[in-house]
């Protein structure tokens, strides 16, 4: 997952960053190493985060956008790391995709610093602690503005009877779609994101959307299905776990 983006329909063209900073000096948090992906390639960027909205640069031209110019945002973490002399040497990752209003997708993957932890306890999933996190904070303060306007709007739209578009779930009134099957409010027991380094299940490992919820029983008489779906394909995922939180009660 680390480094890949997987957005089901990304811009056609890369749209050009103009314009001036709007924020204040006062109003500056921190600034995140970006890249863009156009027609020539990666490029790298910058973007400072405000209290407001971020301004990206681009080479010499700046542009600054609100919260509200803020259209989609996916978000993930990931485990990076290697055995040396039985223990295991592993850093986390930190993944932000930011798509503007008029176009512009910007992504950022920035890593914690390492941590050291004796194999055995890594594989029993005892992780010695690491540092605080620098990079977590600042992306949060991209995403959780905008997960509030987006959560509004989506409440909005869904109570006016109209739907919203999570990748590849859809959300109304009575519920959330997916592939055909209608999965009603108060039939999702659990809907959060989780990140999972080791398993022996394969299709457990990564940043995921994973949900419960109750059904008919199958054949043996098991009463629940779940329902995993990769974080990076899931715009707004906060904006969808809060929305099932809300509805499932």
């Amino acid at each position: 997952m680390a480094g890949r983006w997987r957005k089901k329909s990304p811009p056609k063209k890369d749209v050009p960053v103009t314009g001036e900073p709007e924020f204040s000096a006062e109003s500056a948090r921190g600034t995140l190493p970006a890249h863009i992906d156009g027609p020539g390639g990666r490029r790298a960027v910058t973007l400072a985060v405000h209290d407001d909205g971020v301004v990206l640069t681009d080479g010499d031209e700046r542009r600054a956008y609100q919260w509200s110019e803020v259209a989609h945002v996916w978000h993930a973490n990931d485990m990076d790391g290697e055995a040396a002399d039985g223990s295991m040497i592993t850093k986390w990752l930190h993944e932000l995709v930011l798509e503007f209003t008029d176009g512009t997708v910007v992504g950022s993957l920035l890593a914690d610093p390492p941590v050291v932890t004796p194999e055995p306890a890594f594989r029993t999933g005892r992780l010695s602690s690491s540092p605080p996190s620098s990079i977590a904070p600042l992306m949060q303060r991209v995403g959780a503005p905008v997960t509030e306007l987006h959560l509004a709007r989506a409440k909005a739209t869904l109570a006016a009877g109209g739907q919203v578009i999570f990748g590849p779930l859809t959300a109304t009134a009575d519920g959330l779609h997916h592939d055909g099957k209608k999965i009603p409010w108060h039939t999702i027991t659990s809907c959060r994101y989780s990140v999972v380094i080791f398993s022996e299940d394969e299709e457990e490992l990564g940043a995921m959307l994973r949900m419960e919820y109750e059904v008919d029983g199958d054949a043996y008489a098991f009463p629940f299905a779940w329902l995993r779906i990769p974080a990076l394909d899931v715009p707004d995922l906060d904006v969808l776990v809060r929305l099932a939180e809300e509805n499932r009660t």
